[in-house]
């Protein structure tokens, strides 16, 4: 749906109301009765109604608005409480700021709230049109958009305290994410980015091999990964001129969840753990904390036994509280062999179980067909190998993390 019909939509008051009165209702079956409505777009009025049935959740401050939305940019668009973090984390207070890939909006909208005035560019027509439309809807006083390729507005040689930029990456590219398949082209402009902006801060797919940023960076200061419903949202990266050769950049791992925001930090020492496969409690850390590297440490620094070194479970006699990640009281550990785990099944009347599976052979489609068991279920079966080489099965209680 182009951005002239979704804006004209918004400011059409009957077409409007039609869409308040339905936010609620199945967008299918109000397709399947468009015949009731013959002076109403459906197709288009449903499309706008489902993008907002979604972003109630990922972006409620634009849905409160009733902002223009396009099923790309919304798919594209990071989420609200994401935005908000990385404007924290970012020290926008008072900056003038380059956001060289606009997109929608939304960390547009974030920045706004601490930044002295935003520049932001985007290539895509309809798209900047949504997000100018919306700058209206928002309030937003302080962020003036462009319609242009980013990397070009950087010829007006404008200084600014910061510059972002959240690169798409190039369709046909493989599985594996490099910055050579992005575009903006990050790699070849990033000394032209610092020379205008005091740091450049980048958005990054989780996908991305953190030992090839920091040997492709030597610029490189900070990583973030943020995690948001228990995935990796995104993987921010701060790169300064001022950042020492050979020196590690600081990682973190940040759990945004509803009882609020947890974070860990890499240290100065490395921190070795132990490691076991015995204990009252079993932990499972949260994605940002493995996808971070930061396991080994974390469990080094609580006092938590690893599995092994490649098995991101941990163990302890102790109940440990605000841990970041899944809490689990184990009911029992069985060593795995196919026949035992059968038997244990059938004798406890386990059909149905949440299955977690870490450095084991098989996954857990293979398993839950292996055991005939369906899912969803209130009994969590963890299957993992330890730094022996053994593998186990355990079945657990959550412990209501």
């Amino acid at each position: 749906m182009q951005s002239k019909t979704i804006i004209n939509l918004l400011k059409n008051e009957t077409l409007s109301d039609f869409i308040e009165r339905h936010l609620n209702s199945d967008v299918k079956q109000l397709a399947l009765n468009a015949s009731k409505y013959p002076d109403i777009d459906v197709k288009a009025a449903a499309t706008l109604i489902s993008l907002y049935q979604k972003a109630k959740i990922k972006l409620p401050v634009h849905y409160k608005f009733r902002a223009a939305l396009n099923a790309k940019s919304f798919e594209q668009s990071t989420s609200e409480s994401v935005a908000e973090l990385k404007a924290r984390e970012m020290d926008l207070e008072s900056k003038k700021i380059l956001n060289l890939c606009g997109g929608l909006g939304v960390d547009d909208w974030a920045f706004s709230t601490l930044a002295k005035h935003i520049d932001s560019c985007e290539i895509d027509p309809d798209i900047h049109e949504i997000a100018l439309f919306n700058l209206g809807r928002l309030g937003i006083k302080n962020v003036k958009r462009h319609l242009c390729d980013g990397i070009e507005f950087l010829k007006t040689g404008r200084r600014y305290d910061l510059i972002y930029l959240d690169p798409d990456r190039r369709p046909g590219e493989g599985r594996v994410f490099k910055l050579e398949h992005c575009r903006p082209d990050v790699l070849s402009n990033i000394e032209r980015m610092l020379s205008l902006g005091g740091e450049v801060w980048v958005k990054l797919s989780p996908l991305i091999d953190l030992t090839y940023l920091k040997n492709t960076f030597p610029q490189l200061s900070r990583i973030l990964v943020i995690s948001f419903q228990e995935e990796v949202k995104e993987l921010l990266i701060c790169l300064k001129i001022s950042s020492q050769k050979n020196k590690s950049p600081q990682t973190e791992a940040i759990k945004i969840s509803p009882k609020g925001l947890q974070k860990f930090k890499s240290g100065k020492a490395v921190l070795k753990p132990e490691y076991s496969s015995e204990g009252q409690y079993l932990y499972e850390p949260d994605n940002s904390i493995i996808k971070a590297e930061l396991a080994a440490c974390y469990a080094a620094v609580n006092n938590l036994k690893m599995l092994g070194p490649n098995t991101y479970f941990f163990v302890s006699d102790l109940l440990l509280n605000n841990f970041m990640g899944r809490t689990f009281k184990v009911l029992q550990k069985i060593v795995y062999k196919p026949k035992f785990i059968q038997e244990y099944l059938k004798m406890n009347q386990i059909d149905r179980a949440d299955i977690t599976v870490r450095n084991f052979l098989e996954k857990p489609d293979d398993l839950r067909k292996r055991y005939g068991l369906k899912k969803p279920g209130k009994n969590f079966l963890f299957f993992a190998t330890d730094m022996e080489g053994k593998r186990w099965m355990y079945h657990l209680l959550s412990c209501g993390d």
